[in-house]
């Protein structure tokens, strides 16, 4: 089928302006905003449109990069031909709507009778960027601990903006501002600052939970602790596995080089990957891979990752998503 338009939906955002940037051919390509319609974007030269202008009659594909609120505007006024790819996570744990990494599980979309589809939340991709090369090579997991390691701008603008606000005022010797974070998030490290949830989790964590075991379909035993660190940009995650049975250091390399379009090894005396190393970048960072001493020999292994949470963990994502529905 031929789309008329791809409409980019909070294309001034954080995820929006990765997005667009990705455009080779800007054709039928429109982009709303909420806060600067009229203006002139500088990526594209397209003029900045509004909600109102959307035309839902026609056959688009939706990005969706703003919140859950405009996923379900958009869910209820396009028509039956149209897709929405939903950054949001209004959707993601729908049990009528797919969960696509499509490196991973685009095939997945035939078990849908949907128009809908949802991008895993940015922890989550880069999370599975790892594991995949082992569960679809029957590397069976007994479990995952992960902790990450999270950048202000997963929270946006808004975050970002708070943390170099936060870095002059601390320079010029003045009271720091903490509207959005609540605290000072220079020079600190906290817990992810997303709600609590009722099993003790906060919602953060939760999302790798329960949005890994419906990508991959199966129930994968994950204990995770997700926290904000002060950078700007790309996460890292420290990622312990414990398989059912013994896989050796040469496998696990080959399995990563195997996977040179998602993964880049970087496993070098002490050059690993870092916050800054993965930034820009499509593929998911690996390095610092050593042996779990607790448990028997080779059944356990560290890794250490870095991904770009803008890039990688949603923007090119929604992309790659948005090229195959071109190919259905």
């Amino acid at each position: 089928m031929t789309y008329e338009n791809i409409i980019v939906v909070g294309a001034t955002g954080l995820v929006g302006i990765e997005f667009i940037k990705l455009f080779e051919n800007k054709d039928n390509l429109i982009l709303i905003s909420f806060n600067n319609v009229g203006k002139i974007c500088p990526f594209t030269g397209l003029e900045f449109k509004g909600l109102k202008d959307i035309d839902y009659s026609k056959n688009n594909i939706y990005i969706n990069c703003a919140n859950s609120d405009q996923a379900i505007e958009i869910a209820n006024k396009m028509n039956s031909n149209s897709y929405l790819i939903d950054n949001s996570s209004q959707f993601r744990m729908n049990e009528n709507i797919p969960l696509i990494i499509p490196e991973i599980n685009f095939e997945d979309i035939k078990n849908y009778n949907s128009r809908i589809i949802a991008n895993p939340n940015c922890s989550t991709i880069i999370l599975a960027m790892l594991l995949n090369p082992f569960i679809k090579n029957k590397h069976n997991i007994k479990r995952i601990i992960v902790s990450t390691y999270q950048a202000a701008s997963g929270a946006g603008k808004v975050g970002l903006d708070e943390l170099l606000i936060q870095t002059n005022e601390f320079v010029m010797k003045k009271e720091l501002t903490t509207n959005y974070w609540k605290q000072q998030y220079l020079f600190n490290t906290f817990v992810h600052n997303s709600p609590i949830e009722s099993n003790g989790y906060c919602q953060e964590e939760n999302k790798l939970i329960n949005e890994t075991t419906k990508i991959f379909n199966t129930k994968i035993k994950i204990s995770p602790t997700c926290v904000r660190v002060p950078v700007l940009r790309s996460h890292c995650e420290s990622v312990n596995i414990e398989f059912e049975n013994e896989i050796d250091f040469d496998t696990i390399i080959n399995l990563i080089k195997n996977e040179n379009e998602t993964l880049e090894l970087i496993n070098d005396d002490h050059n690993f990957p870092s916050s800054i190393s993965s930034n820009n970048k499509h593929q998911v960072q690996v390095g610092h891979i050593r042996q779990d001493l607790s448990l028997d020999e080779n059944k356990g292994w560290n890794f250490w990752i870095s991904g770009d949470q803008l890039l990688r963990g949603a923007a090119y994502n929604a992309y790659l998503i948005m090229l195959k529905i071109f190919n259905l």
